[in-house]
């Protein structure tokens, strides 16, 4: 005999509530697995909307070394480097700048 005030879910209730709790779970993982982007792509996708003259989110990268990164977008292609140079006080002042050269479609 069950408890006085006690009540039981029943099996399909049990299972409709842990379906909605894996589905809220996948979502909440996706929106924090997508989108997350390294500093260093942001900066890369930033200069290259400029670069391109493109709206950022049609970049994409088709080459992507850790000192060397080549993005496309609306139809051309360029590849940005990351290079140091000596900052006044001493120190380096790195960015990652763009190479114009042949293998790019400017």
């Amino acid at each position: 005999m069950r408890g006085a005030g006690m009540r039981y879910a029943s099996r399909a209730g049990v299972e409709r509530m842990l379906s909605r709790v894996v589905v809220f779970a996948a979502i909440t993982l996706l929106g924090f697995g997508c989108g997350h982007e390294s500093a260093a792509t942001q900066q890369i996708r930033n200069a290259a909307s400029v670069d391109l003259e493109c709206d950022a989110s049609a970049i994409e990268f088709i080459e992507d070394e850790p000192m060397e990164k080549r993005v496309t977008g609306c139809g051309r292609t360029l590849t940005y480097m990351y290079k140091c140079n000596a900052a006044p006080g001493g120190g380096k002042d790195c960015r990652w700048k763009p190479v114009r050269n042949d293998t790019n479609k400017l």
